[in-house]
């Protein structure tokens, strides 16, 4: 903060100095004409002591004063000449002097004071107080860390002084409620927290961060219980957001408290993709995921099911070939499901030789080519099986190949078949 007000100082004397220059050219000038003024002056006393002089002559040689008085009279013109002088000159140094620093003194605290005014009226410096308090929190609690201490509450509860001073005078600063809804959080403040991420809300309904945050705080100002408030905000903010891994977590803990076992393994199970499992949550969450597991067999659910569960969305589909079809056993078989409108690339695929056929084959989400396009990404697919003359799963001439489709890629039956049947043409 001191080098902030320092660097402002500087930028006031700068501006300073450019409103002085002409204040400065002006007094220049008139220092320049008050100087001939004053050599005018002098040079009019000098005249004038050579007349009191020559008159003193005149009275000595008329014999009506004598030498003694005469010498007397010329000293007292010489000190008044001497003492006018000096007077005259001294006067103009003090009209400069005063003229020159008054001004410059007066319009340098006038420019310090209007800026320092109009930054307190119209400027940022609680923002600026913030940011400074933030950052010195921030390395503090570094160092804290690396002493192997906890941070001290104490800064957090300065940061929300702070904040909630200037939420006082503008409340509508979006990213101040969410701020003082994390420093809440820091001191497990839920109550508060929940308060401050619902203010956050109201002024920006669309982000399921804060939701899902939000939906956090609830949870665990609720002691660890899953409200219908709660679960509003985890499902609004999945569909923002189908990979926000805190929303995924606490859907899967509200499935897990209805016993919807299937529903927190893939809830979890997501979370556990999309953050790693070898992270301090997705190690956390797959021990939840084996304990569901557990219940799940406890109450008669099968293998199958979880597998499916497990990968998502789903499609099984029996593939044949056609009797009058011609082709080698080695050849390779691709079979993938595709959107059924917009790109064309394979959002799960599976690849087998002809001698499997005929071959019931399990398309899943874990088999997609990338995350941004799976199952789960469209609602209809087209599924097609495709003999491939020289190995590639790009369709060209003479390759053979079936499909079937519009498929409601989230309702998909077992029993889907597909026949290889047609042969792809020039």
């Amino acid at each position: 903060m001191t080098a902030l007000w320092g660097g402002a100082v500087a930028l006031c004397i700068i501006a300073t100095l450019f409103i002085f220059w002409p204040v400065w050219r002006y007094r220049s000038q008139n220092s320049i004409t008050a100087a001939v003024n004053v050599e005018e002056r002098l040079a009019e006393n000098v005249r004038l002591f050579h007349e009191h002089v020559a008159e003193l002559e005149s009275q000595l040689a008329s014999g009506r004063i004598d030498s003694a008085q005469f010498a007397q009279l010329k000293l007292e013109q010489e000190r008044a000449l001497l003492d006018d002088e000096a007077n005259i000159r001294a006067a103009q140094q003090t009209r400069q002097l005063n003229v020159g620093g008054i001004t410059f003194a007066v319009v340098a605290l006038a420019a310090l004071l209007a800026a320092y005014g109009l930054y307190r009226e119209l400027g940022s410096s609680a923002d600026v107080e913030i940011r400074m308090a933030q950052a010195e929190k921030q390395h503090l609690d570094m160092l804290d860390y690396q002493a192997g201490r906890n941070p001290d509450p104490v800064r957090t509860r300065e940061m929300i002084r702070l904040i909630e001073a200037r939420l006082a005078d503008n409340p509508d600063q979006l990213q101040y409620w969410f701020f003082l809804a994390r420093m809440y959080m820091d001191i497990s403040d839920f109550t508060n927290a929940t308060n401050a991420y619902l203010q956050a809300l109201e002024r920006d309904k669309e982000s399921s961060m804060v939701m899902a945050e939000a939906a956090q705080a609830m949870f665990l100002r609720d002691g660890s219980k899953v409200n219908p408030a709660t679960v509003d905000l985890v499902q609004k903010a999945l569909k923002l957001d189908p990979d926000n891994t805190m929303a995924l977590g606490l859907a899967g803990i509200d499935a897990f408290g209805k016993q919807d076992y299937l529903g927190a393994i893939k809830y979890w199970g997501r979370v556990v993709n999309l953050s790693g499992p070898d992270s301090a949550g997705g190690q956390a969450l797959t021990a939840g995921i084996e304990r569901a597991a557990g219940l799940f067999f406890a109450n008669g659910g099968t293998q199958e099911q979880l597998d499916a569960a497990r990968n998502g969305r789903q499609i099984a589909v029996n593939v044949s070939l056609a009797n009058d079809v011609k082709v080698q056993p080695d050849q390779l078989v691709f079979v993938y499901a595709r959107a059924w409108q917009g790109a064309k690339m394979p959002l799960a695929i599976a690849r087998f030789k002809v001698s499997e056929l005929p071959k019931r084959v399990l398309l899943t989400e874990a088999m997609a080519m990338t995350d941004a396009m799976t199952l789960a990404t469209v609602d209809s697919v087209e599924l097609v099986a495709r003999v491939s003359q020289d190995g590639t799963a790009t369709a060209k001439a003479g390759d053979w190949q079936g499909s079937i489709g519009p498929v409601d890629a989230a309702a998909a039956q077992a029993d889907l078949q597909i026949t290889i049947s047609e042969q792809v043409a020039p």
